[in-house]
């Protein structure tokens, strides 16, 4: 009974130990073992029967053990595996989300320079319109201009031709110096429209005197008038050709000034263009780098919980079996002290009947 007591003590003392909440030695009854160790102790069984229980006990722990080993070992390579998976996972995402932020800033970045450059083509190009509508204005006012001025040119050389006309029938005697009245005051007109008053006035001068002669006339007299006005129309019709061919340059300069104008809207209309497209594709480039962005987020935070989650899981395994591994090995320390006080006891036992033995041996002989 003593033996069992102190059993039951080192029992009581093992069991005190912590456990981890999946020790697989809940599956056995070290108690059940304990009230087997103690009838067979009461029945006086022979010492192999008892240690055979101690050593199947022993055995199921070992066995036990080797299985867990190799549970752990599993389960050891498969956290391995999966921490290496989403190590990755997490590295690829982590990387994918750096490379698309920094090119949704370099989209972000152009897209605001784009978009600025083009307002400044936009208004470039507004004022070359302004421009050319302005060139196209006053073209059309100095072509109304040049048009009213030569007639009035025109007008002018037809005068003098009509007053040549009219001198020349005068000449002849079939004329009137009412016609020269008549005429004069149509050359006067013209002279102030082409703002040639100067050029006029000698002949306006010969007129008079002819009108003043009139009866007295003499062939000579004529003949200078008739050179005055040859004179007048020579200088009328330079003028008129100066002005024709000063409107020409003129022309000419616009022509040169609008194709210029119409070659700056062209390059701006086409630089618009491009700079639209460019948009076109900074937006898509935006769009398309936001949602890869926003999947490597999501793919980097799910792998990330993924992985604590293994971590974790993996960590309770290595508790699990550390605690496991250790409550087995108090079972063993236990199983070897039982096995040894056992044996002790027996020894004892049979020391005690040996000495009984001689005592009885001893009285039988006296």
């Amino acid at each position: 009974m003593k033996l069992i007591a102190t059993l039951l003590v080192v029992l009581v003392c093992v069991s005190a130990a912590p456990r981890n909440p999946f020790d697989y030695s809940k599956k056995r009854s070290l108690t059940a073992v304990m009230a087997e160790v103690e009838a067979k102790l009461n029945n006086k069984s022979p010492l192999d029967a008892i240690l055979n229980v101690l050593r199947d006990f022993r055995d199921a722990v070992n066995t036990e053990q080797v299985n867990h080993d190799e549970i752990y070992n599993t389960q050891q390579a498969e956290c391995a595996s999966e921490n290496e998976f989403r190590s990755r996972q997490v590295q690829d995402a982590q990387t994918v989300l750096r490379d698309s932020t920094a090119a949704l800033n370099v989209c972000n970045t152009s897209k605001i320079r784009t978009t600025n450059v083009q307002e400044v083509n936009q208004q470039q190009y507004f004022s070359a319109q302004e421009h050319m509508t302005s060139v196209l204005s006053a073209a059309e006012t100095e072509a109304g201009y040049f048009k009213r001025r030569g007639r009035d040119y025109e007008d002018a050389l037809h005068a003098i031709d009509e007053a040549q006309d009219i001198l020349a029938t005068i000449y002849s005697g079939s004329g009137s110096f009412a016609e020269i009245s008549r005429v004069s005051k149509s050359m006067l007109q013209t002279a102030f429209n082409i703002k040639e008053t100067a050029k006029f006035a000698p002949i306006f001068y010969a007129f008079a005197q002819l009108a003043a002669q009139e009866g007295q006339l003499d062939e000579s007299a004529l003949e200078r008038v008739a050179q005055l006005l040859d004179t007048l129309r020579s200088n009328i019709q330079e003028a008129y050709n100066d002005y024709s061919a000063s409107n020409a340059a003129s022309v000419a300069a616009f022509n040169d000034q609008k194709e210029r104008i119409g070659q700056t809207i062209a390059r701006l209309e086409a630089q618009n263009e491009r700079l639209q497209n460019k948009l076109t594709n900074l937006v898509q480039c935006i769009g398309t780098q936001s949602a890869i962005a926003q999947t490597a987020s999501g793919k980097l935070q799910r792998n990330q919980q993924l992985w604590d989650q293994a971590q974790t899981l993996c960590s309770t395994f290595a508790n699990e079996y550390n605690y496991a591994t250790q409550a087995r090995r108090n079972e063993l320390q236990l199983v070897a002290q039982l096995e040894e006080m056992v044996a002790e006891r027996f020894d004892q036992v049979e020391d005690e009947n040996h000495e009984r033995n001689q005592r009885l041996a001893s009285s039988v002989g006296y």
